[in-house]
């Protein structure tokens, strides 16, 4: 939903959508079916235990649980300092790193670096360890660690950065308000803010950076 290059209301649930091949249609159906009867056992626990019961028990770990996902999720590959490409610029090696490694729950200081490696740990690095993600998505998950470190040298020989801010939730309201919106123009994009003023702006070969204040914070 919302890609231009899709039909209106487009989504993961109609076996026809253009999203999927023909030989996909039943696995469509059985995803829809198992999630049909996910929710039909939820109303039916709730009409026999009580929504309060259900919530305390179910629906609140639940939730718990899957909004880590949506935090790290939304701050690995959103933030003001990562690019966007037109299809004409767009290469593999350049949709791969335009994402970020996190320290989830880290920060300055014995604390930040405790609650950082705790979670890290009890996380298995889905946090720390995203780029490699994306470069080697069939590597296993039990080398990411060694091959964070080894990504991370050979880019900074290239002079790039790919480690963000620590994954909190400071951060996360922090990237809402700098990423409003990516304006449509230029092969190489930014997020903006409210007031239309990107962090960063692209620098090619030939050409150099504006220093009119106007796009560079």
């Amino acid at each position: 939903m919302g890609q231009r290059s899709y039909p209106k209301w487009t989504n993961h649930f109609v076996p026809k959508a253009p999203l999927f091949a023909p030989h996909q249609t039943n696995d469509v159906l059985i995803s829809d079916l198992g999630i049909f009867l996910w929710i039909a056992s939820i109303v039916y626990s709730i009409k026999v235990h009580g929504f309060l019961n259900v919530f305390r028990i179910y629906l609140l770990p639940y939730l718990w649980v899957h909004h880590w996902l949506v935090l790290i999720t939304f701050l690995q590959h959103t933030d003001p300092a990562l690019p966007h490409y037109e299809a004409s610029a767009f290469t593999f090696p350049r949709g791969a790193l335009s994402t970020f490694d996190r320290v989830l729950m880290g920060g300055p200081g014995i604390f930040g670096t405790i609650t950082g490696w705790l979670c890290g740990t009890m996380t298995h690095g889905i946090c720390e360890t995203h780029v490699a993600h994306h470069l080697f998505s069939k590597m296993p998950h039990y080398h990411a660690w060694e091959a964070r470190l080894a990504i991370n040298k050979r880019l900074a020989e290239e002079g790039m950065c790919v480690q963000g801010n620590p994954a909190t939730w400071s951060e996360a309201l922090r990237v809402l308000q700098e990423c409003k919106f990516v304006e449509d123009e230029g092969e190489v994009r930014f997020y903006k803010n409210a007031q239309g003023k990107a962090a960063r702006v692209p620098v090619f070969v030939s050409e150099g950076v504006s220093d009119s204040g106007v796009d560079v914070q």
